[in-house]
């Protein structure tokens, strides 16, 4: 147990404002990573693309993000564990604030836009571990869930917040000003978290040189430590699971609608929104089921289970409210796994191997997660509908689910943890 749940008690006091910081760096975080989703639009007139070069620009665009954040968060989050997380967390804070803001500034330079895409990417990486290790830190096993699902909050907050301000910005100004703004408030953001923020509640790591040669060599070495982290291909099994079935639904959600529903472009103002209401929603209730109960696992399976089966639910409902109310509950019940999982991570994981494990965990899960879209895609391709994408979506929702309780025997609320490690801390 943490010496923060001893002497915070949970979520009180510097411990709340901890875990409120988490949330806004993650919010910002996310938002200089979602705004080119709604920006590309902009950005396609702008460069006067065809369909084709949106389509081919646009998921270059994407896909550059997803290589750099893969590969860092695999092999630069051991660095957290080094120089702890309050250091690593500003420092790439002030990264990402810098290239979203000349992001804005380059305009149309298309070879510098992809080379700043690759460098976002990167630089996003290490969030989720770092968030993961400050909790670590400062909260007691019993708060880790509701401080997990608190910043991973974020993730569904950021796509109505992309959708209700940054739209009408552009549409008020300019893409790049939309950049200028998340960039800024990102800067803005690391400033107070340098005044207000410490690796642990006694102070902060001490300070460390590092070589990026040899932190290549200690990331390789933590990379083997935390295969031996006993669990760890159960939790790694299932949250890819998850992310194929988030990816693929959340990035297809807008189309499926329009064209496998029949809701019109004004509709998705609501439609498309009013699911993630849901998602916020299951964090809230499945984090305060798990506080309280302590059953991490159980609740992983049930609420695993139940987001496949209401996936099912879509496919053959008609009533756009009731479309709506599956997608809800569908989001309800998906939100509460990664929060759970990466909480029982922090369980069973040495100390010194938090930011790295939580790197490898997300890494694989995220890089591996993003097929979920390119299945759906295919699915389509070869029967020209979305029934069999969703099929497979709902299946592995559920193998999700039934994968965690594999992960009972290494789990056991308030257990300590290097009793589950092999060679110990």
């Amino acid at each position: 147990m943490s010496a923060s749940g001893e002497s915070l008690g949970g979520m009180r006091g510097k411990g709340l404002s901890i875990a409120l910081l988490l949330f806004i760096s993650t919010l910002v975080g996310y938002l200089t990573r979602v705004n080119i989703s709604v920006a590309l639009p902009f950005i396609g007139e702008a460069y006067a693309w065809n369909s084709y070069e949106s389509g081919l620009y646009g998921g270059i665009l994407l896909g550059m993000f997803l290589v750099g954040y893969g590969f860092s968060n695999i092999f630069l989050a051991p660095i957290i564990d080094r120089i702890g997380p309050r250091r690593t967390l500003i420092s790439i804070m002030v990264i990402w604030s810098v290239i979203t803001f000349f992001t804005g500034v380059i305009g149309l330079l298309l070879g510098l836009f992809i080379l700043f895409r690759l460098i976002l990417g990167l630089s996003e990486g290490p969030l989720f571990p770092s968030d993961s290790k400050i909790t670590r830190e400062w909260f007691d096993q019993r708060t880790r869930t509701k401080v997990n699902s608190l910043y991973f909050g974020a993730l569904y907050a950021s796509n109505l917040l992309a959708a209700v301000l940054l739209v009408p910005l552009i549409l008020v100004t300019s893409w790049p000003f939309a950049f200028y703004s998340v960039g800024i408030a990102g800067l803005v953001l690391a400033l107070i978290l340098y005044f207000t923020m410490k690796d642990t509640p006694k102070g902060n790591y001490p300070r460390q040189k590092v070589e990026f040669r040899k932190q290549m060599h200690r990331s390789i070495d933590s990379l083997r430590e935390t295969f031996k982290i006993k669990g760890i291909g159960v939790l790694a099994f299932s949250d890819i699971m998850t992310n194929l079935a988030w990816w693929g639904l959340s990035l297809w959600l807008p189309t499926y609608l329009i064209v496998a529903k029949g809701f019109t472009d004004t509709d998705l103002v609501w439609a498309a929104s009013l699911p993630y209401v849901g998602g916020l929603a299951g964090l809230f209730i499945g984090s305060s089921v798990s506080a309280r109960t302590g059953r991490l696992v159980e609740v992983a399976i049930v609420f695993g289970v139940l987001s496949g089966l209401f996936i099912f639910l879509v496919i053959p409902a008609v009533d756009f409210a009731v479309i709506i109310l599956f997608l809800a509950f569908v989001f309800f019940f998906i939100a509460i796994m990664q929060p759970n999982q990466f909480s029982l991570l922090q369980d069973v994981c040495p100390e010194d191997l938090v930011g790295g494990a939580t790197g490898f965990l997300n890494g694989i899960s995220v890089g591996l997660g993003v097929l979920g879209p390119i299945i759906v895609g295919l699915a389509v391709a070869m029967t020209g509908a979305y029934t069999l994408g969703l099929v497979m979506l709902a299946i592995f929702q559920i193998i999700s689910g039934v994968t965690m309780i594999f992960f009972r025997k290494y789990h056991r609320p308030e257990h300590v943890h290097v009793q589950l490690y092999e060679h110990g801390p």
